[in-house]
Order: C-alpha cells, then sequence, then structure tokens
C-alpha cells in the first residue's frame, strides 16, 4: 500500500533542479522510489541523511533553515566525523582520542563500512582463543593497571595457588578441582583462589589479543601485564565502542570483549542509524524516564554508565523508549538486519554513491510529543549534595511534555551539581572552594551551539596550559568550540527572572553564568559533580538541543559576537595569550523554558 502512494506522488514530481534533496524509499530492505523529501514527508515516511557530509541539526539544519550562514563548526564536525583529525583545530588531540562517538561525533558511514569491511581484523579475533572468553567471563570485580613488581608478584602468587592445589589433590588422592572442592571449606577456597588468579592472568592475556587485532596495542606492552600500555589500549577500545570507562577492566567492558568483532561493528552500525534517526524525527525518549531501555534487535544499545543509576521507579506518566523502536524499524525498512546485510548495503549505497545517500522510511507512529509548541518544563534534582559530599542519588535531569494536559516525563539523565573544585585567588595562591549550584527557579531563553567557555579569572592556570606532544600550549579544544570545550558541543543559559518589568513591560533578567551543558568529561557525569553547572553526556544535550529546536518556537540570533576574549597571563616563566571573538551560535526561544532547580534529598 505504501509502495502504491509513494509511486502516485512520484508520478506528480520532477526529480533534477526541481527537487531538492532527493531521497530513495525504502522498505524490507528494498529500494523502491525516488522522491523529492517533502514529498517523502507527505507521504509520512522520515527522511534519513545517511552521507558522510552530514551535521546535527543545530549544527547545520537549524541554521539553514532561518537562512543563516552554518556556523564553521559544523565542517569541522564533518571532519572530525570522518578521521580527518589533521583538518581539524582540535588536531592531534582529536587523533589521541581517535573514537569520538561518546563525545557527541558518531563515526560517517564511510568509516563504519570500513571497520566492517576490515576482514584482517576479524579473521585475526576468529583465531583468538576461546578460553579467553572464559577467563573474561570467570573474573570477578574490577581490574586497574598494575605496576611490574604488582604484576610479578600477582604470577608468583598464581604459581604458589597452583602448587598448593596440585600438592593438596596429591595428598588426598583426588584427580581433578572438583573432588577437591567437594573435601570441605579450606579445599574450595584453595580451588576458589586459583580459579580467580587463573582467570586475573587470562582476562589479561586474552585483553592483549583482542587489543593487538584491533591495532591498538602498542608493541612496547608487556606480556600478561595490565601495564600503562595496556591500560591506554583499553581506553581507547572503550571510546571506539561508546562505553564509560577509562582504562579499567569492568563487568561492562568485560561483556564487549566476549563479543565478535563483527557483532560490535555491528552494533556500531546501529548506533550511528539511531544517531541519525533521531535527529531527522526530533526523537529524545529514550526509556530512561521509566527506567528501561529498549532493545534493537534484542541488542542495548547504550551502556549502564550512560542511564541515570537510581531509576528502579519508574516516573509517573513517563513515556517509554521511542528511539529503539525507530532505529530497529529504520534498520528493517533499509534491510540492516544482520553484521553481513548491513555490511554490503554500506558498500552499495554509500562506497558506489561517493558519500551516502538521504533515505526515506516508515517509523513508528510520531509522538505527541513532538508536536510543534509542546510545553515543557525542566526538572533539576541535586540529590542532596551540599559541602559534606554528594548526595544519597546522583543529580538528575527530567525534561517533561505537557500532552493532553498532564505533564509526561520525556527523559531522567545523570547531571551534576556543584562540588569541591580548585580557585584562583586574587593573590595567585589556588584553594580549593566550595562551587555551589544556583537553586530555585530559572529559565532557559538561550540555547548555544559550538559553544566557547570564557574562562573567570579564578580558573587556575593549570587548568588553562597542558603538554600537547611533549610541549605546553594553551588548551585550544577547552575554550572551543569543540567537542572536548568546557561546555561540549551546546549550552542553555539559566536566566533568573528579576522582579520588576524591564523596559517596555518586558521581564528583566539576570545571568550568574550558570548552564546546563554538554560535557567530554564524563567521569565528572558519573560523580555528578562541577563548577555548578548541570553537565550531560554530548550526545544527549545535542538530542535535546535538536528536539528543542524542532519543537519550540524561536529565532536564530547566529554567532554572539559582542563580547570578546582577550587574556594574557604568565605561567611557568611563559606568557601565554587566549583570545576569541565569538560564543557559538545562539538561538533564542519565543517562550522561555521554565527549569526548577532543586537541592534534592
Amino acid at each position: 500500500m505504501m509502495s502504491a502512494l509513494l509511486s502516485a506522488l512520484a508520478l506528480t514530481h520532477t526529480l533534477g533542479g526541481g527537487c531538492p534533496n532527493p531521497a530513495t524509499a525504502f522498505a524490507g530492505g528494498v529500494a523502491s522510489d525516488t522522491l523529492c523529501s517533502a514529498t517523502a514527508v507527505q507521504a509520512g515516511l522520515t527522511v534519513v541523511d545517511l552521507r558522510d557530509g552530514w551535521a546535527p541539526y543545530p549544527l547545520a539544519g537549524a541554521p539553514l533553515d532561518a537562512g543563516l550562514e552554518v556556523p564553521e563548526y559544523a565542517g569541522t564536525f564533518v571532519d572530525l566525523a570522518s578521521g580527518r583529525f589533521d583538518a581539524t583545530p582540535e588536531g592531534a588531540l582529536a587523533e589521541s582520542d581517535r573514537y569520538l562517538e561518546l563525545y557527541g561525533v558518531p563515526p560517517t558511514p564511510s568509516r563504519v563500512l570500513a571497520a566492517m569491511s576490515d576482514e584482517a581484523r576479524h579473521t585475526c579475533h576468529d583465531a583468538l582463543d576461546p578460553a579467553g572468553a572464559t577467563s573474561l567471563a570467570a573474573l570477578e570485580g574490577t581490574m586497574r593497571h598494575e605496576r611490574r613488581a604488582d604484576a610479578k608478584t600477582r604470577r608468583t602468587e598464581l604459581r604458589r595457588a597452583r602448587a598448593r592445589v596440585k600438592a593438596s589433590m596429591r595428598r588426598l588422592g583426588v584427580d581433578t578441582r572438583v573432588e577437591l572442592r567437594a573435601k570441605g571449606e579450606r579445599y574450595a577456597g584453595l580451588v576458589d583462589a586459583l580459579e580467580q588468579a587463573e582467570a586475573a592472568d587470562g582476562a589479561i592475556r586474552a585483553l592483549q589479543g583482542r587489543l593487538r587485532c584491533d591495532g591498538l596495542l602498542h608493541a612496547a606492552a608487556r606480556d600478561g601485564d595490565f601495564d600503562w600500555a595496556t591500560r591506554q589500549a583499553l581506553a581507547t577500545f572503550q571510546r571506539r565502542h561508546a562505553l564509560v570507562s577509562s582504562g579499567v577492566l569492568d563487568a561492562t567492558t568485560r561483556d564487549y570483549l566476549q563479543l565478535s568483532s563483527r557483532e560490535l561493528d555491528y552494533r556500531l552500525a546501529l548506533r550511528l542509524l539511531r544517531a541519525r534517526v533521531a535527529d531527522a524525527a526530533g526523537l529524545i525518549a529514550d526509556g530512561s524516564a521509566i527506567g528501561e531501555q529498549g532493545a534493537v534487535f534484542g541488542r542495548l544499545l547504550d551502556e549502564p554508565a550512560l542511564r541515570y543509576p537510581n531509576a528502579d521507579e519508574p516516573l509517573e506518566g513517563g513515556v517509554g523508549d521511542t528511539l529503539s523502536p525507530a532505529t530497529e524499524a529504520a534498520a528493517e525498512a533499509l534491510g540492516w538486519t544482520s553484521f553481513e546485510a548491513t555490511r554490503d548495503w554500506l558498500k552499495r549505497h554509500v562506497l558506489e554513491t561517493e558519500g551516502g545517500q538521504l533515505v526515506a522510511v516508515a517509523l513508528p507512529e510520531r509522538p505527541a510529543h513532538l508536536k510543534s509548541g509542546t510545553r515543557l518544563r525542566v526538572e533539576i534534582d541535586g540529590g542532596g549534595a551540599n559541602r559534606r559530599g554528594p548526595g544519597e542519588r546522583r543529580p538528575q535531569l527530567t525534561l517533561s511534555a505537557e500532552v493532553d494536559g498532564a505533564w509526561t516525563p520525556l527523559v531522567r539523565w545523570p547531571t551534576t551539581v556543584g562540588g569541591w573544585q580548585d580557585e584562583r585567588q586574587e593573590s595567585g595562591r589556588v584553594r580549593r572552594t566550595y562551587k555551589a549550584s544556583e537553586y530555585g527557579p530559572r529559565h532557559w531563553r538561550q540555547l548555544v551551539v559550538a559553544p566557547v567557555w570564557y574562562p573567570p579569572q579564578s580558573t587556575p592556570h593549570d587548568d588553562l596550559v597542558g603538554l600537547v606532544n611533549g610541549q605546553r600550549q594553551v588548551k585550544e579544544a577547552l575554550i572551543g568550540p569543540s567537542y572536548r570545550s568546557a561546555y561540549g558541543l551546546v549550552m542553555l543559559v539559566h536566566d533568573r527572572e528579576l522582579e520588576g518589568a524591564g523596559e517596555n513591560g518586558e521581564p528583566s533578567w539576570y545571568d550568574a553564568g550558570i548552564r546546563t551543558h554538554g560535557s567530554a568529561n564524563y567521569r565528572s557525569i558519573i560523580r555528578g559533580s562541577s563548577h555548578g553547572c548541570h553537565r550531560l553526556y554530548n550526545v544527549h544535550v545535542l538530542r535535546l538541543a535538536n528536539y528543542l529546536l524542532k519543537t519550540q518556537e524561536h529565532e536564530a540570533k547566529g554567532a554572539l559576537d559582542e563580547e570578546h576574549l582577550r587574556r594574557s597571563f604568565r605561567y611557568r616563566g611563559q606568557s601565554w595569550t587566549i583570545s576569541r571573538d565569538e560564543r557559538g551560535f545562539a538561538y533564542e526561544f519565543a517562550e522561555p523554558i521554565p527549569v526548577d532547580v532543586r537541592e534534592g534529598a
């Protein structure tokens, strides 16, 4: 039925000059008609951009819709996604990070295809000893990198544990560990200790084997040692698969290490598709409001650390996951139902078209909260954090929409409030200071993409200058715009309404410098602490910005260039200068979005 409708509509539209942005309709893995994008939308389809040159709607589509020039960072975003790191301001930093999906920059379809087509890597993984997966599964707790002396001690203890078990078996006349375990608690303890020691040793060796197959492990790494080189390679593996960790072998990482390289690449392709579908459709509800993440073909695409941890009780009236069903529907329409099918599709429609194409697919019914003009409100719960430390719960941000007269929670995401931070005093000394969040009613009036951080005078010089390739340089990426900016890829300004009307009866607003913003410092989001702002993962804040711009009436203001940054200082005997001419690309909402910031309990 859908195909017939598309064919009828296609007859009334000419392609070519009268049809900008033609999209190919897919259903059941088969391409049917090529339509004008507007025609596809009229037919109830969603046009998804699967081209290598894609940038998120807040960075590219929204400025174009407003008739404004796209921010320069949109081009940088495309270069980063394409792996052209040397063409970006981040340069060596991006080259070191290598995989940027967790920072809000998913790889292009061409890069995903390159990974899926790397048969040498897949063959290497196929040849790995399956006993390694057994060791990874048997390991308990979390392993961290070890000094050489500690690794030597661990191996000595392993030899001694084997000797003790072997001697006990000989003395008791048993042939297997199972029989020895049955001889009593003491011997069961000997077997348990040996098996955990063997699991630790086997897990490290299995980890190194997988990292070598992926080309991540430096030749200097010591076999069987969880040394610094292994830790660094593991951190890169975790970034490659959007795992919120930093080189520790935790339970989630062990689960991923037990998956085949083809399965991991297939999940990467599905996450790429989810990002493009969410951007195209304006979807935001991910099941976090009810504490349930949906699966795509039985796969959970977000690891636990990306979710709010205290979500045992669903929020009343909360919306379920809309992202996963839409992603699965798009995958079925395209035929991305397996690793092989997805790889073959990318070969035909990305490699052969030199950069991908627009596709039109049928998605589940559009949620009511996506209606233009939907009223929204935000609650930020600090979880009870104060000078004495974190509260009982981690801070959370909840976005709700008014649907049919009732407030409906859409997402509940981990965020941050204040904490103890280093502050530079007027005397020049650096002192540990408690940076509190501001509590009470606030409003989001302005959304800024590719934001630039103007560091206050209290920022320690250590935070502004760091080592890059062995040389000290200003941390330009921290200033931004950058995926590693202090404000991430998006920021929302917290304005407080002042008593008494301003000029022309308009409200008066005060900006105390507090923001809801993205962050590449995802460890701080896990801790829940910041300098007082409310940090979100870049992947979340981009999704939020997309949803806001597609549902809230707004005006694109363009570059914020009224205030310039010029700051010079001396540090370690050298003079340093930070300079910027704009603070980002701004949008202003016609109706400010209320934000209730609560201390929590």
